[in-house]
């Protein structure tokens, strides 16, 4: 029999019971995460269909079936995004930005580049709001100044997450350039999220990318 299971609204499997004591063991799947069998209407918790049934000791794992839990990265093709940053004038990025962080705190909860990033957009905000008055031009150009450094040590914090991402919890060797991210931050990650994501709808997780 076969399994199914649920979590954060995205389904995954089937699953034997056997590769479903494996992930439960590795870590994988979760004994809260919802689970029904290809038989069943309702959902339930991995705990009642796992039951007293002995766990087994956890194996390493292919890469593939490893990150199948992870949720996907935002799925939105690199030359969408480039034609709406235009159209926008720029204003894209900064939505889409954290869109891109969100998901990034999703499979690295330790990240702190959605603080930074937020931090940077309120220094930017209040710059603006700053120009309104000439006299208030040096304390303005401070806030610029922040503002800058905070977002670069945003992007750059989202860059080491996404790589150590790729490098480990769903390996496929993904390195990325720190002078695109120095310059095309958003549209640099969303050009390799769309590489990631035709990866992971092509079943080829275990190919390299980078560059």
């Amino acid at each position: 029999m076969n399994y199914f299971v649920l979590r954060n609204d995205q389904q995954y499997g089937p699953y034997t019971l056997a590769d479903l004591q494996r992930y439960v063991a590795s870590g994988n799947v979760l004994v809260t995460d919802l689970t029904r069998s290809e038989g069943m209407t309702d959902w339930v918790p991995v705990s009642q269909v796992i039951g007293n049934i002995p766990v087994p000791v956890a194996a390493p794992m292919p890469a593939v079936s490893a990150g199948v839990m992870y949720p996907n990265p935002p799925d939105l093709h690199w030359g969408i995004a480039l034609l709406l940053m235009f159209v926008t004038c720029g204003i894209f990025n900064w939505v889409w930005v954290f869109v891109q962080a969100a998901w990034v705190r999703k499979v690295q909860p330790q990240t702190k580049c959605m603080v930074y990033l937020a931090v940077a957009v309120c220094a930017f905000i209040v710059s603006t709001i700053l120009g309104l008055d000439k006299a208030l031009a040096s304390v303005r150009t401070l806030m610029n100044l922040v503002g800058g450094v905070l977002w670069l040590v945003g992007v750059f914090s989202m860059r080491a997450s996404i790589e150590e991402h790729y490098n480990s919890a769903e390996p496929i060797a993904l390195s990325l350039s720190g002078v695109m991210t120095f310059f095309f931050s958003v549209i640099y990650f969303q050009y390799h999220f769309t590489l990631i994501n035709e990866m992971k709808r092509n079943g080829e997780l275990n190919m390299t990318t980078g560059g």
